[in-house]
């Protein structure tokens, strides 16, 4: 398999994403194509032991910052790392594009690059999101801040796909997130999307949902727009880190509980993996003609890693495929 890796993305580009290229590549046996500046990219893979490793270096002369308007970068700089990875996968010479950089630039460089398959309104981004039950998935969580009720109806039966992939759901239970329970509650674009949903997906949408069912595990899709499904993560992040951080400030101020700390060491461990999201942080561009990735900007090498595995698990569920025949067959009803 061939992975591109944008190596210019994300906050502590180039030496992090170069690092876990090198580990993922290491790890997995697959060829990783890194894109950005050929003279830097070179110069941080002399830092690693790359013996019988498939790592490319494709130059691309423009990066998308973080601090950039991330619409007008794409367009303005058309050699950037972002759109030259994205043309080698077009083209035929990679499976996948990967990256950790701007969330936009990578919308905008992908529905420029592969432009969206036939019968989709927008690209969701979504990711694997834990809850008592396991998983399911949310979308969007940050590519589409101001969303119209036919894109979220859509993104609905698309996430569905994805669920039946990822998390081996026959028929995945689809709920909309909103403020209550009760009928009419949210604003309204919640509103103008509940009836879509239900004639779209029929006995597979179950209602409304507030975040209390969604984190009991509820649904196994959760639909909403951008602007909360991205303060949703980031909220949970924030919450996960600093509940960590509580329980164990608290056990340290107390010496006699740290006999019992020692003991429930395992219990610790397993319940702050179970809170990490790196092995599962890289969204999916779903709706693209091609497969995108995007991972956390504050990357290090550990989640630049598992975003290029989550990316291999998609090419190798054959996810591009499986939307397509749906969207299609759906557009045709």
């Amino acid at each position: 398999m061939k992975l591109v890796l944008d190596a210019m993305g994300g906050d502590h580009a180039p030496t992090e994403t170069v690092a876990g290229a090198v580990d993922y590549a290491r790890r997995s046996g697959h060829t990783v194509i890194l894109t950005g500046l050929e003279d830097i990219i070179q110069a941080e893979l002399a830092q690693h032991d790359i013996a019988g490793l498939d790592l490319v270096v494709v130059h691309a002369s423009e990066s998308i910052g973080m601090d950039e308007k991330p619409a007008m970068a794409a367009r303005r700089k058309r050699d950037n790392s972002m759109a030259v990875g994205m043309r080698l996968v077009k083209a035929g010479e990679a499976d996948a594009f990967c990256t950790v950089g701007h969330t936009g630039g990578a919308l905008t460089a992908g529905h420029m690059v592969f432009r969206r398959i036939p019968g989709v309104h927008r690209a969701v981004l979504t990711t694997p999101f834990p809850c008592a039950k396991g998983l399911f998935i949310l979308g969007d969580i940050g590519a589409n801040p101001d969303c119209k009720p036919e894109w979220l109806a859509q993104w609905g039966q698309m996430l569905a796909i994805y669920a039946q992939a990822r998390l081996g759901k026959e028929q995945p239970k689809v709920a909309l997130l909103s403020n209550g329970e009760e009928e009419g509650k949210g604003k309204e674009l919640t509103r103008a999307t509940e009836p879509l949903l239900a004639e779209l997906l029929g006995e597979a949408y179950i209602g409304v949902v507030e975040p209390k069912e969604m984190i009991a595990g509820a649904a196994d899709v959760i639909v909403t727009d951008g602007f909360t499904g991205n303060i949703v993560i980031k909220l949970a992040e924030a919450i996960a880190s600093y509940l960590m951080q509580v329980i164990k400030a608290e056990i340290m101020a107390r010496p006699v509980a740290k006999i019992g700390a020692a003991l429930a060491r395992p219990a610790f461990k397993a319940a702050g993996a179970r809170l990490d999201d790196r092995e599962y942080g890289a969204g999916l561009l779903l709706g693209l003609n091609g497969i995108v990735t995007v991972g956390h900007g504050r990357s290090r090498r550990d989640r630049v890693y598992f975003a290029l595995r989550n990316t291999a698990q998609l090419v190798e569920a054959n996810m591009l495929e499986r939307v397509r025949t749906e969207v299609a067959a759906s557009v045709r009803r």
